[in-house]
């Protein structure tokens, strides 16, 4: 995660629009590192034979909603990462506390709603305007915490991962991102646990589609080692890094931040994320 710091350090330099956006980011990564020993609430088993056939049949290991969470650690950890918001922006933070205020926000029950499936980013900026995007990025950085202790148990249980499907595997969220490794594999990002997969090159993951005349990808020039993958049929785009001539490895939290302008340039297109952070798996 060190590297990672360094590297935004270094971007806010070369990148002044966005100098804001990555002083944020790396306030945000620091306060994670010191959330890395965070322990959920109760105990959390896994059983690798029952992890096998769960996979087998393309199911997530976890269901969100089951995940054993510390509140008092998820309440405090918010605080925090909203503090570090307050230092960088205070005006934006003041719109937000006050946002929140007004519409009676519960951090509780907004996890539990998008911990259940029922909470999006469309729904957030519906009720709370444009800071609703806001408060849903700061949901999920609560969370992730307490997804990568989970994810990283149940990673150490199994042998294998044998997985086919376009979610992640073990809490059946959407890749954020998309890495080319030096073998030539395409491997996805979960951006709650972090836990990554292969999947085919060709293939959307959102929806399947395997038409390669409705595949493509774009680039900005002089970015050689960034595009966006996009799919025709479903209108949905992955930032993918090809790293096969970088050195050491990818970290995709600091390399999301660092591609922002590709996202805006997806999106200018119609391009768009999954509205939600989950499949509906089961």
């Amino acid at each position: 995660m060190e590297r990672g710091l360094q590297k935004l350090r270094r971007a806010r330099e070369r990148m002044p629009h966005y100098r804001e956006v990555l002083e944020l980011a790396e306030r945000l990564l620091a306060e994670k590192r010191r959330m890395k020993d965070l322990e959920p609430g109760s105990s959390f088993a896994v059983d690798p034979a029952k992890a096998k056939i769960q996979m087998e049949e393309g199911f997530p290991f976890l269901r969100p909603a089951d995940a054993p969470l510390n509140s008092s650690q998820v309440r405090e950890y918010f605080s925090c990462l909203l503090k570090g918001f307050e230092e960088v922006n205070p005006s934006k933070y003041e719109s937000l506390k006050r946002s929140m205020e007004s519409k009676g926000f519960g951090l509780d029950q907004a996890l539990g709603h998008l911990l259940h499936n029922q909470l999006s980013e469309r729904n957030l900026e519906g009720e709370f305007g444009p800071e609703g995007s806001l408060l849903f990025f700061f949901l999920v950085q609560t969370l992730k915490p307490t997804f990568e202790s989970l994810a990283k148990r149940w990673r150490t249980s199994l042998k294998d991962l044998f997985w086919t499907q376009g979610y992640c595997p073990f809490c059946g969220g959407f890749p954020d991102m998309g890495e080319i490794r030096k073998e030539g594999k395409r491997i996805l990002h979960c951006p709650l646990c972090s836990t990554e997969w292969e999947y085919p090159r060709l293939q959307c993951p959102y929806c399947q589609n395997d038409d390669r005349e409705r595949l493509t990808y774009f680039q900005v020039e002089g970015e050689i080692e960034n595009r966006v993958d996009i799919c025709q049929a479903c209108r949905h785009y992955l930032k993918t890094i090809d790293s096969r001539e970088m050195e050491g490895s990818l970290d995709f939290e600091v390399e999301d931040y660092l591609t922002l302008h590709l996202d805006h340039l997806a999106q200018e297109e119609g391009y768009v994320r999954p509205t939600r952070l989950f499949v509906d798996a089961r």
